[in-house]
């Protein structure tokens, strides 16, 4: 295998899809679930307002758009600020299975009008779990786009005096959109065809390729050798720990730097 940077190129040993992958990151609360179902356009997963995640697990299903294979993934709260305990890491070890190869896209789903310092925890392990080159796929999706109330979202993103946004959106080359979650017929289309032109955008900047690094090699590895010798999950979730810490102290020294 050829030495590459993470999320750059492709390993030679993944079995390639054309399915469109995406993953649904973000705190609790800020509208995953709903925007899953917008998505896909039909009430795949359950989405209620809670002060807990609706996901206990990572979870995916598949859609179509203009004939592509959508595969979204939406995850548990292994996102948020809390100890790195087991079930952390095994939702984590989950969500690379399920994620195989590699995600093209990240969105990362807030609320419009409600970006905290949880939002801002959220996106650093978002870089813990995937590695700092994350931030290059990352697309940040408003929900509640029915407050702007007819103001483009734009102008509201230009003007906001949230600097802790302003800095993250500048990071993520400025990509975002908006979806209202109640929407449906042609306003429900319309909205998912923006997301989707941004995403192509996305794909074309790079080149067909999508976020990777070792341990989703080792998740496809595993799926491979699923009935083999027991104890292929236990080394699984070992180097699922080893992946996070390596990328904690990556992280941690480029800040130094």
């Amino acid at each position: 295998m050829s030495p590459a940077l993470a999320g750059e190129i492709e390993h030679q040993g993944f079995e390639h899809s054309s399915s469109l992958r995406i993953i649904l990151v973000g705190k609790t609360g800020s509208g995953k679930s709903a925007t899953r179902n917008s998505i896909l356009c039909k009430p795949m997963f359950e989405s209620k307002l809670r002060a807990q995640a609706v996901a206990r697990k990572c979870q995916r299903a598949t859609g179509t758009w203009n004939g592509r294979s959508i595969l979204v993934v939406d995850t548990s709260s292994i996102f948020q600020s809390r100890g790195q305990d087991q079930e952390v890491y095994e939702n984590i070890g989950a969500c690379y299975l399920l994620l195989v190869p590699g995600p093209h896209v990240l969105l990362l789903v807030t609320q419009l009008g409600c970006f905290t310092e949880q939002d801002v925890v959220a996106m650093t392990r978002v870089k813990e779990v995937f590695g700092a080159g994350a931030e290059r796929y990352v697309v940040i999706l408003f929900t509640h786009k029915e407050d702007l109330a007819g103001r483009p979202l734009d102008e509201y993103v230009a003007n906001t005096d949230n600097l802790r946004l302003r800095s993250l959106v500048q990071k993520c080359g400025q990509r975002y959109c908006a979806f209202n979650n109640q929407a449906s017929g042609d306003e429900q289309r319309e909205q998912l065809a923006q997301l989707m032109a941004m995403i192509e955008g996305l794909e074309q900047e790079h080149q067909g390729t999508f976020l990777t690094n070792e341990l989703f090699f080792d998740a496809q590895m595993l799926q491979q050798m699923r009935g083999g010798a027991h104890g292929n999950g236990t080394h699984y979730q070992d180097k699922v720990r080893l992946q996070v810490a390596k990328q904690k102290q990556d992280l941690k020294e480029a800040k130094r730097n």
